[in-house]
């Protein structure tokens, strides 16, 4: 899983590992490492890029939204959402935090699974 992936996950919304679904799967318990493992994952992807994506004007999580999920290009919203400087600066700060997420062996590998009831 690379940074662009996590980011489409993230702002997708595809990826089903809600904070509130892995409460309930932390408290149900695990009865296996790699759903373990994915929701640690999910947990530290939350706990990085949601305090960030919280500050962003509606506008602009509304333009991730529709670039990750419907491939429009950034270039569409320059100077319209936002400055082109503002766009791009948003775009470079989510790429940094995704790449400071440390990655497992297994999602470093490929794919992770996606929300699967364990």
């Amino acid at each position: 899983m690379n940074k662009r992936e996590i980011l489409s996950q993230y702002f997708t919304g595809c990826n089903g590992w809600t904070l509130e679904n892995i409460e309930q799967l932390k408290r149900a318990g695990f009865n296996n490492r790699f759903a373990e493992e994915n929701c640690n994952l999910w947990e530290e992807i939350h706990r990085i890029l949601d305090p960030y994506v919280a500050t962003l004007p509606p506008e602009i999580v509304q333009m991730q939204h529709d670039h990750y999920k419907h491939r429009k290009p950034f270039g569409e919203y320059y100077n319209i959402v936002a400055p082109t400087a503002v766009i791009q600066e948003v775009n470079n700060e989510l790429n940094r935090l995704a790449k400071s997420i440390k990655l497992s062996e297994r999602a470093r590998g490929g794919k992770l699974i996606m929300m699967k009831q364990y």
